[in-house]
Parts: C-alpha cells; structure tokens; sequence
C-alpha cells in the first residue's frame, strides 16, 4: 500500500493557517522594530511571568472567552451583540455586592460587605439568565438573533447603572484581586481561567454530541428537526452559555482595575469577539466552527493593539491602523487567495513528480 504523502494544498486551503501565518507575520514585524518584543522574565519581587508576549496572552483573555461563545452563536447562524453590556452588568453587580456601604464609607478597603460567593456567583447567574433570555427570544419568539440580542446590548448597560445607582464602586479587596492581577505560580491569573475556559468549552463541543447539534441546527434549523435534535434547546443553551462567559470575562475586567465602569467596561467586546471568530475560519453564515482558530484570531487582535500601544502610534489611528490589518488577515483567509495558493502548491507537486 503506497504510503500518503503531506498534502500542501489542503494546508493552505485552510482558513487557520492563514491565520496563524498572519500571527506569525505580525510578530515577526513586531521583531524586526525591536527584538526585545520577544523578552520574557520574572519579576523578582512577584515571581511572575512578564514581557509583551504575555501581555498579548494576558490582555487577550476576556475577547478569547467570549468568543468561544460567541463562536457557537455564529455557528447557529446568528451572533450576540450583547456580551459586552453583559462584561458591564457582571462588573457592576459583583462591586455593588462588595461595596454595598459605599455611602457610608467612602474610601475602599480590604473587604467586602457581602459574602464573597455572592459577588462571583450572582453576576454569573444573572449573565446566564440574560443570555437566556436573548435565547429565549431568538427561539421562541423567531426573532432575528441581531435584533434579539441588540435589545440587551442598548438596555444592559442602563441595567448597570441602575444596579450601582450611577456610581462607580471602587475596592481594595485582595481575593478578588486575585481574578485579574492575581498569579497561579508564575502564570497570571487571567491566562489561567482562559486556558480553563478553552479547555473547558473544547471538551464540551467536541467530547460530547453537543458540536454535532450546533453544527447542524447551523446548516439547516428544519432539518435538524426532523432529525430528532432539539433546534430550540440547544440555541438556548448556546446563549446561555455565552452570556455565562460574558460574566466571567466582566469579572477579570473589574478585577483588573478593582472598580466597575458601566459606561466604559466591554465597549466594542461584540465587534472583537466577532471578528476572533471569523479570523479563525467560522463562517457568518453558520455551520462548522473552530474554537481554536477562534483563539488564534483573538490572539491576533490582541497583538495588533498591543502592537499599536508598544511602538506609539497615536490613538487616533489605533482603529484604522486595526482594521487595516485585519481586512489584510480576512483577503489572506479569502477563498480565491487560498484556491490560488493551493493551486501553486499543486503545480509544484507535479512539477517535482516528472
């Protein structure tokens, strides 16, 4: 039996690598302006991890757990606007849990008012039941997912207003310090709890039918009736699990800088969450997904900013600056760039044949 040879032209027929040499070319100019991008150490006085590189890892964490979601919700066909209202509503519940006293006192301190399960566990319940609801909506009630989940990306942050009365709550309190500043040995807590919720989410979808489902209520919602799988449970179990990711990446932000922001806190989350899924080769139009060329493509727009941040350029140009080489990533990953480069790689195995 004749042994089969390394397929090129499949490799860059595929989406991912497209993505990851568009990683690859990024830091590679990264390199080239300063060679020191690539410098990691251990901070003498923590014992942690730190350089650019795992600033970009670091920084990335709450786009890539929301677009793991976000990734099955586009799978479905549809796509969830309201994560980043979601990242406000967890902030502000979890520090208005913590500092219920803020009218009495003022000034923060090492402690939270109310029991510190209840600031993490009733933020990820309520996120959980709002996506449920956008679920619920998309569902049930047939609205478009676009219009269903626009009704809590507009309305989710007067709901965190409401929940802190206006205000922003500001704590000291060193546990929940440990979410988004914190260390696990010399790794941060951030890359930790997204490598949980990566492994986690792969798991899930791949272990288990449930990828199955949501790959086929993608391609065709009636079909996947008729072939016994529950098209409406498995959207609502979808939603709801992004918004329970959404909770989780609102309360690393908080952590991060030990207040809530309700006006500012997840701003443009959806647009970043949605361009990681589709730098990483899931279709808009649903169906098959990769959660790890999502994760690729969140690490790209993480390098991208940190790339703009790191060599100065003025903030007025960061998002044309992004969005010039994201369209550049998107042309790379096109079908006919691909088809031309596979066709290349074809010719060349032929070529090297006779």
């Amino acid at each position: 039996m004749k042994k089969k040879g390394f397929d090129l032209s499949a490799l860059t027929r595929s989406k991912i690598t497209w993505a990851v040499v568009a990683e690859v070319l990024i830091l590679l100019v990264c390199f080239i302006i300063r060679p020191d991008f690539f410098s990691i150490s251990i901070q003498p006085t923590t014992g942690v991890l730190y350089g650019s590189l795992i600033d970009i890892v670091s920084r990335s964490a709450e786009i890539t757990i929301i677009a793991m979601g976000m990734t099955l919700a586009i799978a479905l066909g549809g796509t969830d606007l309201s994560v980043g209202a979601l990242v406000a509503v967890s902030g502000a519940m979890s520090l208005k849990l913590m500092r219920w006293d803020v009218l009495e006192y003022v000034t923060p301190g090492d402690y939270s008012v109310k029991p510190f399960w209840m600031a993490i566990l009733f933020p990820l319940i309520t996120c959980t039941l709002m996506g449920l609801f956008n679920g619920f909506l998309i569902s049930k009630g047939g609205m478009q997912p676009f219009i269903a989940t626009l009704i809590l990306m507009v309305s989710g942050r007067g709901i965190a207003q409401i929940l802190t009365d206006g205000k922003q709550f500001t704590t000291m309190y060193s546990p929940f310090r440990v979410i988004g500043q914190g260390n696990l040995g010399p790794i941060p807590m951030p890359i930790v709890i997204m490598a949980v919720v990566c492994i986690g989410m792969g798991l899930f979808v791949r272990k288990t039918a449930f990828g199955t489902f949501v790959e086929s209520v993608g391609v065709n919602r009636s079909a996947s009736r008729l072939s016994g799988i529950s098209a409406d449970a498995v959207i609502m179990i979808v939603y709801s699990l992004t918004g329970f990711l959404s909770g989780i990446a609102g309360l690393i932000y908080s952590s991060r800088i030990m207040s809530n922001d309700s006006n500012n806190a997840g701003i443009n989350y959806e647009m970043d969450a949605i361009l990681a899924v589709v730098i990483g080769g899931t279709a808009m139009t649903g169906g098959k997904f990769s959660l790890v060329g999502t994760l690729i493509g969140s690490l790209i727009i993480r390098t991208i900013v940190t790339f703009v941040y790191y060599f100065g350029i003025v903030a007025e140009a960061t998002m044309a600056f992004k969005a010039l080489i994201i369209a550049v990533v998107i042309i790379l990953q096109s079908e006919p760039v691909r088809e031309y480069f596979a066709r290349r790689s074809e010719r060349r195995a032929s070529l090297k044949k006779s």
